[in-house]
């Protein structure tokens, strides 16, 4: 019987509430099939190790974050607003939305595992690259032609401020609008 896209979808947004709710050690096949309440068994028939139920939920993360970036420009203004790229920066940086930062916490769960378990590098590398893709894709979006340099500090520096959201309290948190940092980010990298 081939595979139910739906129940492989299911599968792996478990995994990541797991990411978000445990870490990285508690995703078991075994507790995948408990937290999608599917029979035991089920998820180690659509990805046979550990390793493969990882590489896959990191897709499903890269996945969901695209849908993020699509919506969030659909609604963010027109091509080329300098104004709109800064307040969909700060979207992507710090959003109040419960589910893009699942996936945040979820990305970088992975990618902390993939610094002790090499065989998980090569497939957060390609996470990263997507990053990348993404980020210069908003940027083109914004109106910003970015060069690989560019586009290499801005990720680098997103992701940072990204992570200082997720882990920093907002009482420890810099004072000022994250839409400010955005900017001068920008201004920094582009001038």
């Amino acid at each position: 019987m081939p595979p139910n896209p739906q129940r492989r979808t299911l599968i792996l947004d478990a995994a990541i509430d797991i990411l978000n709710d445990v870490g990285v050690g508690g995703v078991t096949h075994r507790q995948v099939d408990e937290r999608a309440g599917l029979p035991p068994g089920t998820t180690s028939n659509y990805f046979r190790t550990r390793l493969a139920l990882l590489e896959a939920t990191a897709g499903r993360v890269v996945e969901l974050h695209w849908r993020n970036v699509a919506a969030l420009q659909r609604l963010g203004g027109s091509t080329g607003d300098r104004r709109a790229l800064v307040t969909l920066m700060g979207a992507l940086i710090s959003s109040p939305d419960p589910a893009v930062r699942r996936l945040l916490i979820a990305r970088y769960e992975l990618s902390l595992e993939a610094t002790r378990r090499p065989e998980l590098r090569p497939f957060m590398d390609e996470m990263a690259a997507a990053a990348m893709t993404s980020a210069r894709s908003v940027l083109r979006w914004g109106g910003i032609d970015a060069s690989d340099e560019q586009l290499a500090r801005v990720s680098r520096m997103l992701n940072g401020l990204a992570f200082s959201q997720l882990t920093v309290s907002q009482s420890a948190q810099p004072a000022g609008d994250i839409g400010e940092l955005a900017d001068a980010l920008l201004r920094a990298v582009f001038g």
